[in-house]
C-alpha cells in the first residue's frame, strides 16, 4: 500500500506514465497580469508602471518633447509683423485671422487707389500749367509749384513776393523759371488740380499708418493667444518671451513730413 502511494505521487510530479495530461486553469490574478504585460504603456517602454502626466511629454531618454499645440511667441510676433493675421492663423485662430487679412487688403487697396489718383492729378496740373502758363514743372519742387499757383507770373513774384520775404531767391526769367497766367480762372483751376493731387497723396500716407497700426494690433493679439497656449500645456515662458514690448503711436495730420509715426521699444 505504501508503494502505491509513492507511485501516485511520482505520477503527479513528473507526468503520468500512461500519457494522462493534467490541465490547470489560470487564476484571475494571473489573467490580469498577462493583460497588463501585453498592453503598451505611456511611460518608458517595457515598464508596466502607470505614467504620470508630466512623463507623457518626455521621450525614452527623459528629454522633454515639444507639444504640437504649444505655439512659439516669437514666431507668432514675426508672422504678424510680416502679415497681420498670419500670427493668429499660426496660433489657430483662423476666424480672427480673416479680419486682419481683410484689413490689410483694404489698406493696400486704399494705398494704390490714392496713389494712382494723386499721380493722375499731378500729371493733369503739370500739363495744364504748361499749356496755360508756359511753366515747366517736371523737375520742380513743391515750393516752386506753389509759387506758380499763387503769383500771376515771374515778374509778380520778383516784385511783390520778395518784398514780403527778402530771403526768397530772385528768379531769372528763363525757360526753366518762366510762367505767366493769361486768365485768373486758369490759375484757380491749376490750384484746384494741385490741391486735389496733394490731398490724395496725404490720404495715401494715412493708409500707411493704418497698415502699421494693423500690424501692431495683430502682434499684440498673437502674443496673447500664443501665451495662452503655452499656459494651457504647462510651458514656462522663455527668457525672450518674458520681455515686455511697447509702442507709441503719434498722429499729426498737420505735419508735412510725418503724419503718422510709430515708435517701438522693449523693457528688459
Amino acid at each position: 500500500m505504501k508503494n502505491c502511494w509513492i507511485i501516485i505521487g511520482l505520477s503527479l510530479a513528473f507526468g503520468s506514465p500512461a500519457g494522462a495530461v493534467l490541465n490547470l486553469e489560470p487564476t484571475p490574478i494571473q489573467t490580469e497580469l498577462a493583460i497588463e504585460l501585453q498592453t503598451p504603456t505611456l511611460g518608458v517602454s517595457g515598464s508596466s508602471m502607470p505614467t504620470s502626466l508630466a512623463q507623457r511629454d518626455r521621450d525614452d531618454w527623459g528629454v522633454k518633447q515639444a507639444h504640437p499645440d504649444r505655439k512659439s511667441v516669437s514666431r507668432a510676433v514675426l508672422y504678424s509683423a510680416l502679415l497681420p493675421g498670419l500670427g493668429e492663423y499660426y496660433v489657430g485662430n483662423r476666424k480672427k485671422a480673416r479680419y486682419f487679412f481683410a484689413a490689410e487688403a483694404l489698406s493696400w487697396l486704399g494705398y494704390l487707389s490714392y496713389h494712382t489718383y494723386g499721380t493722375w492729378k499731378e500729371d493733369d496740373y503739370i500739363n495744364f500749367a504748361r499749356e496755360r502758363a508756359g511753366a515747366e514743372l517736371e523737375d520742380k519742387d513743391d515750393l516752386f509749384r506753389d509759387w506758380v499757383g499763387f503769383y500771376d507770373d515771374i515778374d509778380h513774384f520778383n516784385e511783390q513776393g520778395r518784398v514780403q520775404d527778402r530771403d526768397r531767391p530772385y528768379l531769372i526769367d528763363n525757360e526753366s523759371n518762366h510762367w505767366r497766367w493769361r486768365d485768373p480762372a486758369d490759375k484757380a483751376a491749376y490750384r484746384e488740380l494741385k490741391n486735389g493731387s496733394r490731398e490724395a497723396f496725404r490720404r495715401r500716407d494715412y493708409t500707411i499708418g493704418l497698415m502699421i497700426l494693423n500690424r501692431i494690433v495683430s502682434v499684440i493679439d498673437a502674443v496673447r493667444d500664443a501665451r495662452q497656449t503655452r499656459k494651457l500645456f504647462g510651458a514656462t515662458p522663455a527668457a525672450d518671451d518674458q520681455r515686455r514690448f511697447g509702442y507709441r503711436l503719434d498722429i499729426d495730420p498737420l505735419s508735412i513730413d510725418r503724419q503718422v509715426q510709430v515708435s517701438l521699444f522693449a523693457r528688459f
